[in-house]
C-alpha cells in the first residue's frame, strides 16, 4: 500500500476552519481520492512525492451554511487573501488560479468538470515545498455569509451495496422514476447497483455504483 499524507498548508487549513465552526457538517470534506479521481488529472492523487511518501495536494470542505460554514464565502475569501500556496479554487460552477497557472490570476471563469462543487469548496496548494507545507495562519476571518442561505439542502448520504435505509428508498423511488425495473425493497442490491451504474454511465461520470454528490445530481 502507498504511502501518504495530506499537504500541511491544507490541513492548517481545515483545523482553522474547524476552530471557527466546530459544529459544521464534514459530510463532503475530502482529501486522498476514490477510483474516480485515481483515473484522472487530480490534486487528491498522492502523486507529489516527497521523501518517498506521497502528498495530496487537494482538498474539499463541506459548504454548510446552517452551521456558519460558508464554502462559497471561504472561496471568496481565500481568493481575497492572495495567499502565494494557492494553486486554484473551485467553488459552486467557478474556478479561480493563484499566480503562475497560466491564467490570471484570483478571477473567476466557469468549471467545466462533471461536479459543480456547490457542496463543498475544493482548494489545491502548489506543488513546491514551500507552498505545501507551509502552516502559516491563512486569513481567513469568520467564514460566513452576511445574508445567510436558507436555501440550501445538503446533499443525501453517500449509499453502496449493502445498505439498507429509507434514503435506499429514495434511491430506489428516483430510478423507478428513471424506468428501471427494481423494487423499492430499501435494501440497496444488485438490481439497484446495476440501474446506478446505468446512470453514471450515461451521465459519463466514473460508473462504480456508489451514489455520492455527483450521482445524487444527476437523479434530482
Amino acid at each position: 500500500m502507498t504511502e501518504w499524507r495530506v499537504a500541511n498548508s491544507l490541513l492548517q487549513l481545515r483545523a482553522q476552519v474547524n476552530a471557527l465552526h466546530p459544529n459544521r457538517s464534514k459530510q463532503s470534506d475530502g482529501t486522498i481520492g476514490d477510483a474516480a479521481h485515481a483515473s484522472r488529472s487530480s490534486d487528491h492523487n498522492p502523486w507529489l512525492k516527497d521523501g518517498g511518501v506521497g502528498i495530496v495536494t487537494g482538498m474539499d470542505i463541506t459548504h454548510d451554511p446552517a452551521n456558519g460554514c460558508d464554502s462559497y464565502v471561504l472561496a471568496e475569501k481565500l481568493l481575497a487573501s492572495r495567499d502565494a500556496r494557492i494553486k486554484y479554487v473551485i467553488s459552486n460552477g467557478k474556478i479561480a488560479s493563484g499566480t503562475g497557472q497560466g491564467n490570471a490570476a484570483w478571477t473567476w471563469r466557469k468549471y467545466t468538470g462533471s461536479n459543480k462543487h456547490a457542496h463543498h469548496v475544493h482548494i489545491s496548494v502548489k506543488d513546491k515545498k514551500a507552498s505545501y507545507d507551509d502552516t502559516s495562519p491563512w486569513g481567513l476571518g469568520v467564514i460566513v455569509s452576511a445574508k445567510p442561505d436558507t436555501s440550501y439542502v445538503a446533499p443525501l448520504p453517500t449509499l453502496r451495496r449493502g445498505d439498507i435505509s429509507e434514503i435506499v428508498g429514495i434511491l430506489q423511488d428516483r430510478l423507478i422514476a428513471r424506468g428501471f425495473k427494481i423494487k423499492r425493497d430499501r435494501a440497496f442490491g444488485g438490481l439497484t447497483e446495476l440501474a446506478v451504474k446505468a446512470i453514471q454511465a450515461k451521465a459519463g461520470i466514473h460508473s462504480d455504483g456508489i451514489v455520492g454528490p455527483i450521482t445524487w445530481e444527476q437523479l434530482s
